[in-house]
């Protein structure tokens, strides 16, 4: 059985703001990571830090601006072996984005199973994260 998961969300703002709230360096600081090395940019590997989880570095391998970020990271800390993220950003009308973000590829063990379970439940707090600060201003970090 292939390991892989798939969430979205409705956020009530235009696909380009949902679209730069992830991909600039400064504005996912505000809900999401602490700090990180760069804006996502096709072909560039950047450093996303967290004070709890430390530096992950992020390879990003497709961009296309306002529709999709194709992200690939270790499958876990301790693994030699990376999975691939999809963030696709739609508009349902010019106030409303549905984000969907999955991921796959890990291996087919216990270890990989539980990290699955980790970075959904991750991706799903990152989604939930970005909807209340471009809706309401908030960050829920604090």
């Amino acid at each position: 059985m292939e390991l892989k998961f798939s969430i979205q969300t409705r956020i009530d703002k235009p696909v380009d703001g949902v679209f730069r709230a992830v991909a600039d360096e400064n504005e996912i600081c505000k809900y999401f990571t602490n700090k990180t090395s760069g804006p996502l940019a096709e072909g560039q590997t950047i450093i996303w830090h967290w004070s709890s989880y430390g530096d992950h570095p992020v390879t990003v391998k497709r961009l296309i601006p306002n529709e999709k970020i194709v992200l690939e990271w270790k499958a876990n800390r301790d693994d030699s072996y990376n999975t691939e993220v999809i963030l696709s950003f739609e508009p349902i009308d010019e106030k409303s984005t549905l984000l969907k973000i999955s991921e796959s590829g890990w291996k087919e063990n216990q270890k990989g199973l539980d990290s699955s379970y980790d970075n959904c439940s991750g991706w799903q707090h990152m989604a939930s994260a970005l909807k209340m600060y471009l809706q309401h201003g908030i960050d829920l970090r604090n």
